[in-house]
């Protein structure tokens, strides 16, 4: 069925670090504000016969320092999904000064480890004086933006900055970053059930690395090398040992998934006012069992990164969201033109394969609907 559909378009940074900086996205509000299509907020959705959204997500300080002031020049309003256990204390800081100078993934590293306010993301002084102003509307991004290990097989092993390990991997393994500890499938926590590795398989693996010289030996040797070789440990290791790791239990699961959904809306509303019962999912990584727990603690719509139509009329449980490409104003142009009508996107959606997300929990995968 045909009908008008609301474009809701992510950004994350924007900084001159990132793929998209201050001046592509100012041409990006550029566009936006000429289209004549209005900009609308969570409280708008399913009232608008016509709209457009714009998201922010994880709620770094440009959001405050760069891109509120330009927000302010065309009128344009915003959500802004953010980490509550990361938020600072303190005064506004001033704006059009950078406060964070790395990319995003370092930040993100920082602030994960540390679990503690941090200077690359937003403070409440900032979320209150934007919400003040009417343009902007604050919900959540789960308590802490955790990533798990969600499979019980060795993707590789942490070779440093060589073989690119993610950036969550401390966080995961409660600081452990030894060089050699094997590595397993990254997911967001609240798409799936944790599995907890098995502790003497990584002290074996990083001691062996350690002993012949760790970041040097690699250095020496090579990645491929290297990795051939703990590879061969960890075939020796499984022929005599048949536990890898602890699967959490699916109700362990459900417990902990509503938990952090519900307290990140008890933090927000407390600090802020307000409900705030919009969730925009990590990564956009979900199942059935995060959409069953995103319910039970009252959460009224999931943003997910799903390409797909939102309906202007009876929009559903998970909206629909596509990032914007540094690229110039006819990409834009043409992706509202695609995304402002219902039969467009989903066709769109179909030929680009970009549709419905599936993701694999340790129950085996799960269609989303």
């Amino acid at each position: 069925m045909n009908g008008a559909g609301i474009p809701i378009l992510t950004y994350h940074r924007i900084a001159d670090c990132e793929r998209l900086n201050t001046s592509i996205f100012e041409s990006h509000l550029e566009v936006l504000a000429a289209s004549g299509i209005p900009s609308l907020l969570p409280k708008d959705l399913g009232r608008a016969g016509r709209g457009f959204m714009l998201t922010f997500d994880d709620g770094f300080a440009d959001c405050w320092t760069h891109v509120f002031p330009l927000l302010e020049k065309y009128g344009v309003r915003a959500v802004i999904f953010v980490i509550p256990a990361i938020l600072g204390e303190g005064p506004e800081r001033v704006q059009g000064k950078r406060v964070y100078h790395d990319d995003a993934s370092q930040a993100h590293q920082e602030a994960s480890v540390a679990l503690a306010p941090h200077q690359a993301f937003l403070r409440w002084s900032e979320l209150t004086a934007m919400e003040k102003s009417g343009l902007v509307a604050v919900q959540s991004h789960s308590l802490e933006h955790r990533s798990i290990w969600g499979g019980d097989q060795i993707t590789g092993f942490n070779l440093g900055s060589g073989n690119r390990t993610h950036w969550s991997l401390e966080q995961i393994t409660g600081g452990d970053i030894r060089w050699g500890i094997p590595v397993y499938r990254r997911i967001s926590a609240l798409a799936n059930r944790r599995f907890d590795d098995n502790r003497n398989l990584r002290d074996l693996l990083a001691d062996w690395l350690e002993t012949r010289g760790g970041a040097a030996y690699v250095a020496e040797r090579g990645i491929e090398k290297t990795e051939s070789e703990l590879w061969a440990l960890l075939r020796s290791y499984e022929s005599k040992n048949s536990i890898k790791g602890v699967w959490e239990t699916i109700d362990a699961r459900i417990k902990r998934t509503t938990a952090d959904i519900a307290r990140a809306r008890q933090v927000l509303e407390k600090r802020l006012g307000g409900t705030r019962d919009e969730l925009c999912l990590p990564w956009g990584e979900y199942d059935s069992v995060t959409l069953e727990c995103a319910r039970k603690a009252g959460v009224r719509r999931m943003y997910t990164l799903d390409r797909g139509p939102n309906p202007a009329v009876n929009p559903g449980f998970l909206m629909n969201r596509f990032e914007p490409r540094p690229r110039g104003r006819f990409w834009l142009k043409s992706r509202l033109w695609i995304y402002t009508s219902t039969l467009r996107s989903r066709l769109y959606a179909k030929l680009s394969s970009r549709g419905q997300t599936f993701t694999h929990s340790a129950d085996g995968p799960r269609a989303v609907v």
